[in-house]
């Protein structure tokens, strides 16, 4: 017979996945973001700055900036284009609105992080739509290279 005191935990195996396929989507998107894409906020005309892209979605996305005391990011407009670098010439510019700001540490450096909501009516919209569906495949069926295959020439 079995005790009815048992409070035994039962472990939702789908929530936990999800969980993990989630862990390695933001890992995934921040290698690509930091070795592979170039991401800039235009700041004024004719300026723009380095900052990290740290999430995305469809409807926005998370960017953050060294915190600098004596150099406080604008965030006073309303629209701020960022511009995402395929190559030294070649970018996609988006407009986001920033809706939210706090500050953060990782690893050990103080940063700002900004919460932007993407501005959907932008000509480029549709190209960042895509962008965002393929980081989101791409980090569902990406795999790790363990270097059990050489290089060679034919």
């Amino acid at each position: 017979m079995k005790d009815s005191t048992d409070t035994t935990e039962v472990i939702n195996l789908d929530l936990f996945r999800s969980r993990k396929q989630e862990e390695k989507q933001r890992k995934t998107e921040r290698i690509f973001f930091h070795n592979l894409v170039g991401v800039y906020a235009v700041i004024q005309p004719g300026k723009m700055v380095p900052v990290d892209l740290i999430d995305i979605s469809q409807e926005g996305l998370a960017i953050q900036v060294p915190y600098q005391s004596d150099r406080v990011w604008p965030t006073d407009s309303n629209e701020v284009p960022i511009r995402l670098y395929f190559s030294a010439d070649s970018f996609i510019e988006i407009a986001v609105d920033v809706k939210n700001t706090r500050a953060t540490i990782d690893g050990g450096v103080r940063y700002l992080r900004y919460g932007c909501a993407v501005n959907t009516e932008h000509r480029a919209f549709d190209a960042w739509s895509k962008f965002v569906g393929f980081m989101h495949s791409f980090s569902e069926v990406s795999e790790k290279d363990s270097g059990n295959i050489s290089v060679g020439s034919l």
